[in-house]
């Protein structure tokens, strides 16, 4: 996958701290060591919407850093109603089945 990421786009994400599976983000900012994302909630059947997390009483958006190696797919495309396709989520599911595998 040579395709370049730009921002506002949405990709999959295989990061070692998280347990969750799939993992999606949307891309905030390029920087020079790899991406900043705000990651988002959801399911493989489910819709998709921007996380948040608590600071003291207020919501605000879950924003990280990650690495270029951590991007297992990019350019998801999700449907109208914010779901991932079923085609795209077999492929995810493959990925990081895939990833898990050779990791241990």
């Amino acid at each position: 996958m040579s395709e370049t990421v730009e921002v506002m786009d949405v990709i999959a994400l295989c990061c070692p701290k998280y347990k969750e599976r799939p993992q999606i983000a949307r891309v905030v900012q390029k920087t020079p060591s790899g991406y900043t994302i705000h990651w988002m909630a959801g399911s493989y059947s489910g819709p998709w919407a921007e996380a948040k997390k608590r600071e003291g009483r207020r919501l605000v958006p879950w924003v990280d850093t990650i690495k270029e190696s951590d991007i297992l797919y990019k350019k998801l495309a999700l449907t109208s109603n914010h779901k991932l396709s079923n085609k795209i989520g077999q492929t995810l599911r493959s990925l990081y089945a895939a990833r898990e595998g050779g990791a241990s």
